[in-house]
This record gives structure tokens, C-alpha cells and sequence, in this order.
């Protein structure tokens, strides 16, 4: 048996967005970026990581995971290598934005 203890929210909550990379960053040294995404609801959403402009390749996605109040959470990684001039953004597409946000690394 399924046992609900926390109300399911009834309006759309906004993702609180948290960018930044998996080591300290230097120029022409390997990394990962990482989009954490929390807080959220409905699960609904679109999570993009972006080097200038264009979506990164190798954009990897943990399993939608959610907390006691039936917020949810997932986050977003991709190897990179920042070098200078570069501009890395993570662009979230939700019900609560009235369009998509992006968060700068």
C-alpha cells in the first residue's frame, strides 16, 4: 500500500537552479559542469546545459528524485574543458517560468 504523508502542491513551484563545476575551474583543464535543479513541481521539465548558445554533448541525467513534500530534483552534468571567453549557461524550461530560464556558470 502507497502511504501519502505530505499533500501533493497544488500549484506550479519553481526549480531552484544551481550551476557550477565539479572541481575547481581552470582554463584547458578537463571538468564537469553541473545543473542541479531542486524544489520543483510538477516533475515536468527540461534541463539544457550550454556552451555558448549551443547545447553541449555528452549531457548526462540522474533518475527525477523528489523530498518529503513531493518536491522534485535532478541534475544535469557534461565533461567540459572552459577556456577563456567561453560562456556556459544551464537553460530550464518550466510550467512555473512564463518561459524558459537560464542560469550563467
Amino acid at each position: 500500500a502507497l502511504l501519502l504523508t505530505a499533500p501533493l502542491p497544488s500549484s506550479p513551484e519553481a526549480p531552484k537552479v544551481q550551476v557550477y563545476s565539479r572541481k575547481h575551474a581552470s582554463f584547458g583543464e578537463e571538468n564537469v559542469l553541473n545543473c542541479f535543479v531542486s524544489g520543483f513541481h510538477p516533475p515536468k521539465i527540461e534541463i539544457a546545459l550550454l556552451k555558448n548558445g549551443e547545447p553541449m554533448s555528452g549531457v548526462k541525467y540522474t533518475d527525477m528524485s523528489f523530498n518529503e513534500k513531493w518536491f522534485f530534483e535532478r541534475l544535469a552534468y557534461a565533461p567540459f574543458t572552459p577556456q577563456k571567453g567561453d560562456v556556459y549557461t544551464c537553460r530550464v524550461t518550466h510550467s512555473a517560468f512564463k518561459e524558459p530560464q537560464s542560469f550563467r556558470w
